[in-house]
């Protein structure tokens, strides 16, 4: 026979069963809870550190070396890095600093790396010069065909000019103009291969019959065409070897030399003593 438990026993278990689920159940809300409070202060804690590293005198600007340079000064370049000492080393942008050294035309290329705890560094590699062009006016032309700045007197002296293309043509069809250019940049080097030829003063392209050499000193002009360029050179060694043993200046006895045929076709020669 069951026990009759008096009423107030009963109720008294029932409240301690209530309060020790009650609990068990507050103990597990009180992990996540907790972890999320453990993750706010993480938060709240590493910003307030980086706040702090931030606006720390240590890490502020105290100097900016640029790498070795010649045809730019440092000056300039820090002057377009717009970075004054005392401001936040960490707090700079790279990119944004290399995009504005990168608007001067002797620049190609820009490095900017932050060194801990006061050092902006900046490494520029300059354009090299290979050629002049004239487009309205002297602009200097880097080894890929780019025009990049106008030429001073000074920066243009000795330098091959490539004619025959105008500033329209280039403003119309950039791209084809700039490799017209490397083009005429290659067959230079290929003359340039035998050192014992005259040096040029210009190399003419022509949209329609290709490209010619005038020599330095005479303005001679040897027409080349638009193929087989080392074949049509080493022709006019030969030719210019036989105007030698023959007595002559060969370079000053030359007014015009058609090579702009095929290599193997008959060479038409114009000379200063006469037409030939």
């Amino acid at each position: 026979m069951l026990e009759r438990r008096p009423l107030f026993v009963a109720l008294a278990e029932g409240l301690a069963t209530g309060a020790r689920g009650g609990a068990g159940v507050l103990r597990r809300l009180a992990r996540p809870v907790a972890v999320v409070g453990f993750l706010v202060g993480v938060v709240f804690g590493g910003r307030w550190a980086l706040e702090h590293v931030l606006e720390s005198p240590r890490f502020a600007v105290a100097q900016i070396l640029v790498g070795p340079v010649e045809r730019v000064s440092s000056s300039e370049i820090i002057a377009l890095a717009a970075v004054r000492p005392g401001e936040r080393l960490l707090a700079l942008d790279p990119d944004a600093i290399a995009a504005r050294v990168a608007r001067h035309p002797w620049v190609q290329s820009v490095h900017v790396e932050r060194k801990l705890p006061s050092t902006l560094q900046i490494d520029v590699i300059e354009r090299r010069v290979a050629a002049a062009a004239m487009l309205g006016g002297l602009y200097l032309v880097d080894p890929e065909g780019l025009p990049f700045k106008r030429a001073t007197t000074s920066e243009a002296a000795g330098l091959v000019v490539l004619t025959g293309l105008d500033r329209q043509r280039y403003t119309e069809e950039p791209a084809a103009v700039r490799a017209a250019y490397k083009q005429a940049l290659k067959l230079l080097e290929t003359y340039r291969a035998v050192t014992s030829r005259p040096p040029l003063s210009e190399v003419r392209i022509d949209a329609r019959y290709g490209f010619s050499l005038y020599f330095l000193d005479t303005g001679a002009e040897v027409r080349l065409g638009r193929e087989a360029h080392g074949e049509k050179l080493a022709r006019l060694d030969q030719i210019l070897d036989a105007l030698e043993n023959a007595g002559l200046d060969g370079p000053g006895s030359l007014r015009v030399v058609h090579l702009d045929g095929s290599p193997k076709s008959r060479v038409s020669l114009r000379l200063t003593l006469g037409d030939s």
